[in-house]
């Protein structure tokens, strides 16, 4: 977070009043947040990159269309911009991430996975407004204008548009240690085939790097009963997913889209072998596919 940010500022911008706390929060890498407290009440602020302004509008609006189906997503309190740069204000959801309680609490992993698969199979199943299916952002070409097998196949086979999240994991996923009570960042929102949102959720559980201190064999198994226990809460309520493999080369392929540029950037806990990891994983997936 840069010291020219003041939100204050970016409160002052929404025309909400002076926060009596404010507190930086650990986010993604693509947006800045923190942790306001307005009349008694805690939000979220966010400030998003200039360039972002069309996906937190979009963001915003699939919000609202989870939230009204009765999905556990951060109220939207307020849309603006601070500058040239997009600004959102949401209600803060109660509990920690599911990353955080995991590691905390290990034994609670399949109870957590379980439910975790199942929110986001209820996600799947909300009717797309027409404002979301105009506006979304094609999912398929995420991938790369270079993979056109790859899009191809996935054009011919793709079933029913579906609302999806496309960042769905266990830093994006709040809990009580009981149940999921948020789900939040949805900046990568689309419109699509639930399997894509599947595909990329569980290569983000398998291939994502960790954070400094959480490696080993301890860490490993966690994140393989995680990913056992989400694809069945998942099947409990969608059934199980048929075709994966072209879905989980083109969710490699993101993975690489997306975390290559940030290769050496500061405090960015990213190095050449994990790139290798998900290069050799997208790889497999295309062979079974018979892309390659």
């Amino acid at each position: 977070m840069g010291t020219t940010l003041d939100p204050h500022s970016l409160l002052a911008a929404l025309g909400r009043g002076r926060a009596a706390r404010v507190e930086p929060v650990r986010g993604g890498w693509d947006t800045t947040i923190w942790r306001v407290e307005l009349d008694g009440a805690a939000y979220a602020l966010r400030l998003f990159r200039a360039e972002q302004r069309a996906a937190a509008a979009y963001e915003a609006l699939a919000m609202r269309t989870a939230a009204a189906a009765g999905l556990p997503v951060p109220r939207v309190e307020a849309e603006g911009t601070w500058g040239d740069r997009p600004v959102v204000l949401i209600g803060w959801c109660p509990g920690q991430t599911l990353a955080d309680e995991v590691a905390a609490r290990p034994w609670r992993v399949w109870q957590l996975g379980l439910a975790s698969g199942a929110t986001q199979a209820r996600i799947h199943r909300i009717p797309v407004p027409e404002p979301l299916r105009t506006d979304s952002r094609p999912w398929i070409e995420w991938a790369g204008p270079e993979q056109t097998a790859l899009h191809d196949l996935l054009q011919a086979i793709a079933g029913p548009d579906r609302l999806l999240h496309l960042d769905y994991h266990p830093l994006n996923v709040l809990t009580d240690g009981r149940g999921v009570t948020g789900v939040i960042d949805w900046v990568n929102a689309r419109v699509g085939d639930p399997r894509a949102d599947l595909a990329r959720t569980i290569a983000i559980i398998r291939l994502a790097p960790p954070p400094p201190g959480l490696l080993g064999p301890g860490v490993a198994a966690l994140r393989r009963l995680l990913e056992l226990a989400w694809r069945r809460g998942y099947a409990a309520i969608a059934g199980p997913p048929r075709a994966m493999a072209p879905f989980f080369a083109w969710a490699g392929a993101v993975m690489l889209r997306d975390l290559s540029p940030k290769l050496g950037r500061p405090g960015v806990p990213l190095a050449e072998a994990d790139l290798h990891r998900i290069r050799t994983w997208t790889h497999n997936w295309r062979l079974r596919a018979g892309l390659v």
